[in-house]
């Protein structure tokens, strides 16, 4: 039986991330990274996504920085039913992000760690070690476990014993059609379920997403991919040395789906608690961090059981921008809307 330190199944952006922060800080540490995808079905796979990353996502990633950068972002527009159009200046990026992953990972590899194509089957904890299975027939033990392998963790499965609260079905489709190169837009509206569309550049193309069966885009396709997003959070993310990060611990924003920021930042949180074999650490930061806010889940469900004129309302008071006035006046005019208000500004900081 092979044996590692430390052994990361997943290697997305949680997953590659933490395997980065364990040979960033400690090189000696015998650390395995495992994926059930390679080569073109990698990057096809990483492609559902609208790439969209904030500036301040890489502050707290020091010293990994936005690499493969393939449009600067400056501007998050909202299209709201009743012809209300909310725009805030934000900076970020959109990544290539198969290209982001890849260079990570070769970062990791550059410091001796190793990455290797094959499935976790499954895996459990005996005699204060994890016992993994992979669909190779090879068998891992390790001292400690990340579980970062999405949506459908087996890690959280045999382990944790727990599912996502919520998990929202979305479709993408990389479509011929000139968008703004330097903007993000959200659509909303009752049709998509407590969702949106999302509108994103993609070099000489643009992402168009949303909720599955909600919508449908008319340009010509190029590209069509599916997701299922798990978000809502975890009872339990940490148990004895293993973590659950990223989208197998449900963390994606419910409000703005996004996903990026928070599964890098978990893996590097994981790595830390690892390293300094804290799992309480971990689950503090969850638990005290802007991520995990339930007014997010709560405005999420609120959204969802808005028909179009409720949206109207929600938002007329913005209808000559999102300033501080407008927003305080909202507060009072629409206590009904509170919860949505608070999430959306507390989605500004951290949803993506």
């Amino acid at each position: 039986m092979e044996d590692y330190d430390a052994v990361i199944v997943g290697g997305g952006c949680a997953g590659t991330a933490a395997a980065f922060f364990l040979k960033e800080f400690r090189p000696e540490m015998s650390v395995l990274l495992i994926d059930r995808l390679d080569g073109k079905n990698f990057d096809l796979y990483h492609r559902m996504c609208g790439e969209a990353v904030s500036e301040s996502a890489f502050r707290e990633l020091r010293p990994l920085r936005a690499e493969h950068v393939v449009h600067d972002i400056n501007y998050v527009e909202e299209r709201w039913p009743g012809g209300v159009v909310l725009g805030i200046r934000h900076r970020g990026y959109i990544v290539d992000r198969p290209r982001l992953l890849r260079s990570i990972q070769g970062r990791f590899l550059a410091r001796g760690g190793i990455m290797e194509n094959d499935a976790l089957m499954s895996a459990r904890r005996e005699n204060g070690r994890y016992e993994l299975v992979c669909s190779s027939g090879r068998r891992i033990a390790a001292r400690a476990l990340i579980g970062a392998d999405g949506s459908n963790s087996r890690v959280r499965r045999d382990i944790f014993g727990s599912q996502p609260p919520e998990v929202v079905w979305t479709e993408q489709y990389l479509v011929d059609k000139q968008v703004p190169d330097d903007k993000i837009v959200f659509i909303q509206g009752e049709q998509y379920d407590g969702g949106y569309r999302w509108e994103f550049p993609a070099g000489k193309h643009a992402r168009i997403g949303f909720p599955r069966g909600t919508d449908v885009v008319k340009e010509d396709i190029i590209e069509k991919h599916r997701r299922a997003i798990p978000t809502g959070g975890l009872d339990r993310i940490a148990e004895g040395r293993c973590y659950l990060v990223g989208d197998a611990a449900a963390m994606p924003n419910p409000l703005t789906f996004g996903g990026i920021r928070v599964a890098m930042l978990s893996g590097r949180q994981a790595a830390e608690a690892l390293l300094w074999d804290d799992p309480c650490r971990y689950e503090r930061w969850w638990r005290t961090s802007m991520f995990s806010h339930p007014s997010f889940m709560r405005a999420y469900r609120h959204f969802a059981s808005l028909d179009d004129a409720g949206y109207a309302e929600s938002s007329r008071v913005f209808g000559n921008g999102l300033l501080p006035l407008s927003f305080l006046k909202a507060m009072f005019r629409y206590p009904q809307y509170r919860d949505l208000y608070m999430a959306y500004v507390r989605s500004a900081i951290v949803g993506w």
